[in-house]
C-alpha cells in the first residue's frame, strides 16, 4: 500500500469514528426518543431527525441500511426524499405535521412485503417533535407480532406482556424445567356413541370452553385440545419457579368449574361425565416444533408422555400428579404455606409405569375437600 492509499484509508477511518461519536452525543443529549439504540430483539432502530422544515439533518446507520442511501447523499434533503420499503414519503410528511402540531408522539403500526426476500414485516413508526426540528423512529416489530398472533388465544394478554419483556427468542427449542397438565373427561367417548351430534358439540364446547378458560386465567398456557383432553403448560413459554403449584391450583380450579358443569347438565338431563387430571414436572423440550408446512409451541419429553400417562389413571373427580411434582409443590408451600387455593387432602396413590420411563413413578391423589 503506497501512502496515499494509506493516508486515504485512515482518512475513511477517522470520518467513521466522527460519525459514531456523533451518535454518541446524540443518544446522550436525548435526541433520540427511545430507552435504547436496539429493540428489545436486537434489530436496530431506524432513526432520522429533521429541522424544522423537515430537512434531514441526521440519520443513523439502520437509515441507511434500509433506504440504501449515505447519510451524506440525504443530509438537507426533504424527508419526501425518504421512499424505502414500509416507508411512504407522504406518509412520512403527515406524521411529522401531526407531530409537530400537537406537540406529541404520534405512531402508527404497519406493514409491508419487503420486494426482495418477499417476506412480511411489521413496523412501528414513532413521529417526534424535537426542540429544533422533529424525528422519525422505525421499529421492526415483526417479532412481536408474531407472538401476539401465536399466542393470543392460549394465553393471557398479561403473559404475552411478560414473553415480550423477556428479550428472548421464545419460539427457539430449549430444554428446561416446567410442568404439563392433562385434562381429560371420563368415559366420554363410549357416552357420546348415545348421543346426537349436536348433543356431543353442546357438552364438549361447555367443558373446553371452562377448562381453556381456568387455564389462560391461570397464566399458564393452552398447548393444545385433542377431542376431550385439554394440555396445559405451566413455566412456558413464560418460566415460572413455582410451576408444579401453580398446575395444581389450576387443577383444582378445573374440577371445582367442573362441578358446576355436571350440576347444569343434571338439570338439563344430559350425561355428567366426570374429568379426570393428571401432572407432572422435569426436563422437556419446548419451542415451535414443525415442519415447514406447519409449526405448534409445544414440549417434547418422556415427562410429558408420563403426565398423559397420569391423567389416563386419574379416576373422574380427581388430580393425579407425580412424586416429583409433589416435591416442588411442598417446596413452594414452605415458602409460601397458604398457596394452595382451598383444602385438599394428599394421598398416596398406586405406582404408574410410562412409556420412556425406566422405573415406575409414585404417584400422589390430590382429592379436593372443599
Amino acid at each position: 500500500m503506497d501512502e496515499n492509499s494509506f493516508q486515504d484509508q485512515i482518512k475513511l477511518y477517522q470520518n467513521r469514528i466522527a460519525e459514531l461519536e456523533q451518535e454518541i452525543r446524540n443518544l446522550k443529549e436525548n435526541k433520540v426518543s427511545v430507552t435504547g439504540p436496539r429493540t428489545i430483539f436486537g434489530l436496530t432502530n431506524i432513526v432520522i431527525q429533521t429541522d424544522t422544515n423537515f430537512n434531514i439533518t441526521y440519520m443513523n446507520s439502520a437509515a441507511e441500511n434500509h433506504i440504501m442511501k449515505s447519510r451524506l447523499e440525504m443530509t438537507g434533503k426533504h424527508i419526501s426524499s425518504v421512499n424505502a420499503p414500509g416507508l411512504n414519503p407522504e406518509r412520512l410528511v403527515e406524521y411529522l405535521t401531526n407531530a409537530v402540531k400537537f406537540q406529541r408522539p404520534y405512531e402508527i403500526e404497519t406493514r409491508y412485503i419487503h420486494p426482495k426476500s418477499g417476506k412480511e414485516h411489521f413496523i412501528k413508526i414513532t413521529a417526534t417533535a424535537l426542540k429544533d426540528g422533529a424525528q422519525i423512529m422505525v421499529e421492526d416489530i415483526s417479532k412481536l407480532k408474531m407472538i401476539e398472533q401465536s399466542f393470543k388465544k392460549y394465553v393471557s394478554p398479561k403473559v404475552i406482556d411478560q414473553i415480550t419483556s423477556q428479550g428472548v427468542d421464545v419460539f427457539k427449542p430449549r430444554k428446561y424445567e416446567l410442568s404439563v397438565l392433562f385434562a381429560d373427561l371420563r368415559g366420554f367417548t363410549s357416552m357420546s356413541s348415545h348421543l346426537e351430534p349436536e348433543q356431543v358439540k353442546e357438552i364438549i364446547d361447555e367443558f373446553l370452553s371452562a377448562m381453556i378458560k381456568t387455564v389462560i386465567d391461570s397464566d399458564a398456557m393452552v398447548d393444545k385440545i385433542v377431542g376431550d383432553e385439554v394440555m396445559a403448560l405451566f413455566g412456558a413459554p413464560v418460566p415460572y419457579e413455582d410451576h408444579a403449584l401453580r398446575a395444581v391450583n389450576c387443577a383444582i380450579n378445573m374440577q371445582r368449574a367442573h362441578s358446576k358443569l355436571i350440576e347444569k347438565w343434571g338439570r338439563e338431563n344430559k350425561p355428567q361425565p366426570k374429568v379426570g387430571i393428571g401432572i407432572n414436572s422435569g426436563i422437556m423440550v419446548v419451542g415451535n416444533i414443525g415442519s415447514e408446512q406447519l409449526t405448534n409451541y409445544t414440549v417434547l419429553g418422556h415427562n410429558v408422555n408420563l403426565a398423559s400417562r397420569l391423567c389416563a389413571a386419574a379416576p373422574g373427580g380427581y388430580i393425579i400428579l407425580s412424586e416429583y411434582s409433589f416435591e416442588l409443590v411442598k417446596k413452594s408451600l414452605q415458602n409460601n404455606p397458604g398457596a394452595i387455593q382451598g383444602r385438599v387432602k394428599f394421598k398416596q396413590g398406586d405406582i404408574v409405569e410410562a412409556k420412556g420411563i425406566p422405573q415406575p413413578v409414585q404417584t400422589i391423589i390430590i382429592e379436593i375437600v372443599d
